[in-house]
């Protein structure tokens, strides 16, 4: 079986926690390297995933053991500046979300990916959460019929202004939490939407850090996306509803149950109650986070549109396009108006 040679760039909690436990079982995956400023950190992951080497020097890794692709994870200034120079030499990138701090920066980023026909991807999982495949089956059903809407929920931690020596660029609160958080949402719900034409904002803001932005976004084929964000809790939950023009609706609660609601009664005796047949899917309690919440799914992936030669989802374009919905979003707000949507193109 083809392997793609994988060097991972980083072994701090993200990478170490969420991305690399995956890595030992994607038999198209063969890790040969660990790199990361402490070299006692690179050590360890490289001994606990089965890497062939440690590095501390990220040239002297590209040079000895010539990877064919990079995984990079850290705060996003620094997937812009290492993601650049693995594009430079030629291997294919994977790089945690955001691509970068700025919305120059993430373009920056995607032109270098297309410009070398290098497959690039950004790490937002639930895309490739088996929980949303489902559901993305099932919308693309004969019985949903055409896709009208999109709503993707997201609830976290209240999130505050950055520091600027942190990695993640000079971020005001507002677009502090689109680097951390909002992309995932916004994320998925390009996914199913596609393109954005028009964008229509609102915050409220509570005490300290809490706040909730509420989002309705206008797709460029007239479908409707909603976006529920609230930054005021103290934890994680996220949602995702389709609905469709043939009596259907598919439910995504948590990364986790599946439900698909159609017009149909399932007996004669239901008939005779208000309500519709619901089909129920939920993982099985033993499948591991990697598993269920797609981080193992999207290194497949990445692997697999290598050896392949495919395009990958989300690329790095996308994360490109996702921070400028972002910053769509905070300019509605801040101009108390809706307002259309930059319809950039890539200088390649």
């Amino acid at each position: 079986m083809s392997k793609v040679k994988l060097a991972v760039i980083g072994a701090g909690r993200q990478c170490t926690k969420s991305l690399m436990p995956g890595i030992p079982y994607i038999e198209t995956l063969d890790l040969v390297a660990v790199c990361d400023l402490q070299q006692e950190l690179a050590e360890r992951n490289a001994r606990n995933f089965g890497a062939r080497a440690a590095y501390t020097d990220i040239e002297k890794m590209l040079a000895e053991a010539r990877p064919e692709a990079c995984m990079v994870v850290g705060p996003p200034q620094m997937h812009l500046d290492i993601g650049l120079r693995v594009l430079e030499a030629g291997c294919h990138l994977f790089v945690e979300k955001p691509t970068a701090p700025t919305v120059e920066g993430a373009r920056k980023l995607a032109e270098l990916s297309v410009k070398k026909g290098l497959v690039g991807q950004v790490g937002h999982m639930m895309r490739h959460a088996g929980p949303v495949r489902i559901a993305e089956e099932l919308s693309k059903s004969e019985g949903f019929g055409k896709l009208l809407s999109v709503e993707s929920k997201y609830t976290t931690w209240p999130t505050g202004a950055l520091p600027a020596d942190s990695g993640w660029g000079n971020s005001d609160e507002d677009w502090s939490y689109m680097l951390v958080q909002g992309g995932h949402p916004i994320d998925l719900l390009r996914h199913f939407l596609g393109e954005v034409a028009r964008v229509s904002a609102f915050r409220c803001h509570g005490q300290k850090n809490a706040k909730v932005y509420q989002a309705t976004l206008e797709g460029q084929d007239g479908r409707v996306g909603f976006l529920n964000l609230q930054d005021s809790f103290n934890g994680w939950y996220t949602g995702l509803e389709l609905v469709g023009d043939g009596k259907a609706v598919v439910r995504v609660d948590d990364l986790g149950r599946v439900t698909y609601r159609t017009g149909k009664r399932m007996n004669e005796a239901a008939r005779a109650f208000w309500g519709n047949d619901t089909q129920v899917w939920e993982p099985h309690h033993t499948l591991s986070a990697w598993e269920r919440t797609g981080y193992g799914n999207q290194l497949r992936h990445f692997a697999d549109c290598i050896l392949n030669k495919k395009a990958p989802y989300p690329s790095l374009v996308d994360g490109w396009k996702n921070l400028v919905v972002a910053r769509a979003i905070l300019d509605s707000i801040a101009q108390r108006k809706t307002i259309e949507a930059p319809q950039e193109t890539l200088a390649v």
